[in-house]
């Protein structure tokens, strides 16, 4: 009796390393993609949390009938001097009134410092952002912009009005590029 062989089963080392070729061609041109996808969601990301803290502080003071404040702070603990909001920001009812965090007053919300490669600049003399118990920001128009490694194209900005009301717009070409140079910052 002749007992025919089956042929082998399996894969050849020749198409092994074809497959392998290939999927490390496909991962080298998905890597910037998804790359840019991961920076646009923390850019998003850190948008929207900023916005949820400021509109949070506006109705805080207009439901207790108290001054709150918004401002950079990379301690959580005291407002910061400088306009960089991405190491974090702090959100407390101000009692005296004078724009700094004391002991006494009450920590209503914080956000710890944004992942690296995102940077959020506020605009020139504004350092904090002060509602009054009717709900309105004392001072002028606030622009946080707010860049990451995609570049000043797809840099966005969080507009405050005196009236309080906070929107979302395109910055200008010098915001955009101030505010991706503070990148690492």
């Amino acid at each position: 009796m002749h007992i025919q062989p089956r042929p082998a089963a399996g894969v050849t080392l020749i198409e092994l390393v074809t497959v392998i070729s290939i999927i490390a061609v496909l991962s080298v041109i998905a890597m910037p993609a998804l790359g840019s996808l991961k920076q646009a969601g923390a850019s998003r990301s850190a948008r929207s949390a900023l916005s949820v803290a400021i509109n949070q502080a506006r109705i805080s003071a207009a439901m207790r009938r108290q001054q709150v404040v918004v401002c950079p702070s990379a301690d959580q603990a005291s407002c910061d001097r400088n306009l960089r909001w991405h190491h974090g920001w702090l959100v407390f009812l101000d009692g005296n009134r004078n724009g700094e965090h004391e002991a006494d007053e009450e920590i209503i919300a914080l956000n710890q410092a944004q992942p690296t490669g995102i940077a959020i600049l506020g605009s020139r003399g504004r350092h904090r952002i002060r509602y009054q118990p009717d709900g309105t920001s004392d001072g002028s128009n606030l622009t946080l912009t707010i860049c990451d490694g995609r570049g000043t194209g797809a840099a966005r900005s969080l507009i405050l009005n005196n009236s309080g009301r906070l929107r979302s717009g395109v910055p200008s070409p010098d915001q955009a590029a101030a505010a991706c140079s503070a990148i690492g910052s």
